[in-house]
């Protein structure tokens, strides 16, 4: 049962992640409502101030609170806009009969067209298209006062919404600050961190791993994660234990232990349907440890990390492009410190969550 306790801010997660505990700690203090968990959030302790929720609990606890700020998921989030907007109007209402007129804030990272986040693969009739933009661009414009974007791909994306250009924006780079540990010296030492499903890339990383294996004597190769993948993985490992590891579903603070210990992050992501890779926590992690960035230009980042001298390559160019470029960020990455020193005094969600927040 949800307490019914007067915070000065509300933020609500479809899905609890464990960086998202962990920033908590230095972000607006708010009463936390989720509706699920993520699997990398075992060992990770939930702070009293969150709140598991079902949607009507949600709207019955916005509906009764004086809080001054709703932070919902970001509208493009499809499958939970329902949700969204239920809570949104239940904020708004119950506002009205206050005399105050509240609508909701909001962070995305969203960099898909609307029309393929809404639609997918389908292609319905252009007035079905027509009307389901508008329908989406009208409720964030009244439903929402700000948003602050992650990435200029997500600004760029949600502009293409009828009506969005109204609501008051600011785009905040989602980019990590710089953290100081001890690490390993392995300089040719790469690191996967991820999903085990095709959209994440990691069957074709493995597929592409032997002629890199061949190219760079000495790289290593260590795969994080589960999914339904996992047995081609661990095929893949037992191929070659001198140049290949697998560790597994390990807890968040082991992954970022081995990222940490590693030399270049790769995530070679794919385009799936609806599915865009938006920021990719990995690389943000990668980053915030001096490490040298392998991706696909389908992440959010990809401007940024190629200005910065990051490796980004085109999916059009098939697996021969991720070859290319993971090898030739092994033979030559990015010194760890300049990586550092290319970053934020500040993690970019800090940032935003701050704009967010506070007027």
């Amino acid at each position: 049962m949800v307490k019914d306790v007067p915070p000065t801010s509300i933020r609500v997660l479809p899905e609890l992640r464990a960086t998202q505990v962990e920033q908590s700690l230095l972000m607006t203090p708010a009463q936390t409502l989720y509706f699920r968990t993520n699997f990398d959030l075992e060992g990770t302790p939930i702070p009293e101030s969150f709140l598991k929720v079902s949607t009507a609990s949600a709207a019955r606890f916005i509906a009764r609170s004086n809080a001054d700020v709703l932070e919902l998921p970001e509208p493009l989030w499809i499958r939970f806009l329902p949700v969204s907007f239920a809570l949104a109007l239940s904020w708004r209402l119950s506002g009205l009969v206050r005399r105050r007129n509240r609508r909701a804030r909001t962070y995305a990272i969203e960099n898909n067209d609307p029309a393929i986040v809404l639609f997918g693969a389908r292609n319905p009739p252009r007035l079905v298209k027509t009307l389901g933009l508008l329908a989406v661009g009208l409720i964030f414009r009244t439903m929402y006062e700000k948003v602050a974007y992650g990435t200029q791909g997500a600004a760029n994306a949600y502009s293409r919404l009828p009506f969005a250009r109204g609501v008051r924006s600011n785009v905040v780079p989602a980019l990590p600050a710089a953290v100081v540990e001890a690490q390993a010296d392995s300089p040719q030492s790469a690191v996967f961190v991820g999903r085990l499903e095709k959209r994440k890339g990691a069957s074709g990383l493995i597929r592409c791993w032997p002629a890199i294996e061949m190219e760079n004597p000495g790289a290593v190769l260590t795969i994080i994660g589960d999914g339904p993948l996992r047995s081609d993985v661990e095929a893949w490992a037992s191929g070659g234990p001198d140049s290949r590891a697998f560790l597994g579903g390990i807890a968040h603070s082991a992954a970022l232990v081995a990222v940490s210990n590693a030399r270049i992050l790769v995530a070679p992501s794919l385009r799936d349907g609806r599915w865009r890779e938006q920021v990719g926590l990995p690389i943000v992690e990668g980053l915030s440890r001096g490490l040298t960035i392998v991706t696909s230009e389908d992440t959010g980042l990809s401007e940024w990390l190629r200005s910065n001298g990051h490796f980004v390559y085109s999916n059009s160019g098939g697996e021969d492009a991720l070859r290319r470029a993971l090898s030739d960020a092994i033979r030559a990455p990015i010194d760890r410190q300049a990586v550092l020193d290319s970053l934020p005094s500040r993690h970019g969600r800090l940032e935003a969550d701050r704009w967010i927040h506070h007027d």
